[in-house]
């Protein structure tokens, strides 16, 4: 029996998208902050992302761009492990056809940090950590990452995420129907109001063409 399954038990941690035959659905892309708590992301069928790399194939990609949501699951299951074992693993999940993104994981990890009296200083970037959800983000000064790696203790950690700004957080089914109805009615009388500053404004355009004609 062929060991080609043993080999390959473990999913690819990034992929890239095909043209032919392929959904949109599991492209990814800029910043993976602005996007990984958003429905998208939670209801992508992970099943269905390739489990080993085809050998002698050409294929044709969608712009180079790349499914990186298997990689953060991963990193997310694997707080408080090991650094050099994180990145051992990564290594060995990663495709040789893709292997121009093996440094993939400094997108999203700070793994060269200084302990200051201010924060943690993210020596690659030049910039401090945003560890705070409640501090203003400032992009002169601020980095925003979901992960480091404690200097001292050589970890993964997970930095804290930032609270949603939904209005409907937290709200019952019957405090979202009237909170739905409210914005819908909202949203018909904003409409016909339009409406009528329209026909107002048409009316009296009207009434100069007519001053004008006398």
């Amino acid at each position: 029996m062929s060991n080609k399954g043993k080999r390959h038990n473990k999913r690819w941690l990034i992929s890239r998208l095909k043209t032919s035959g392929s959904k949109r659905r599991y492209v990814n892309d800029g910043d993976y902050s602005d996007t990984r708590n958003t429905k998208k992301n939670k209801n992508t069928n992970w099943d269905e992302l390739p489990t080993f790399e085809g050998m002698g194939q050409s294929f044709k990609f969608f712009n180079s761009k790349i499914n990186y949501g298997l990689l953060i699951r991963f990193l997310r299951g694997k707080n408080g492990s090991n650094w050099n074992d994180v990145q051992k693993e990564v290594s060995e999940r990663i495709p040789s056809n893709l292997s121009e993104y093996k440094d993939c994981l400094k997108w999203f990890v700070a793994d060269l940090i200084e302990k200051r009296e201010d924060g943690l200083w993210d020596k690659r970037e030049q910039k401090y950590l945003l560890l705070n959800p409640n501090e203003p983000y400032d992009w002169n000064i601020h980095i925003s990452k979901e992960f480091y790696v404690d200097p001292d203790s050589n970890e993964l950690v997970k930095i804290a995420d930032f609270p949603s700004n939904r209005k409907t957080k937290g709200m019952s089914s019957e405090e979202l129907r009237k909170f739905r109805e409210t914005e819908k009615n909202l949203k018909l009388k904003e409409k016909q109001f339009k409406i009528l500053e329209q026909k107002k404004v048409e009316r009296e355009v009207e009434v100069i063409l007519k001053n004008k004609e006398e």
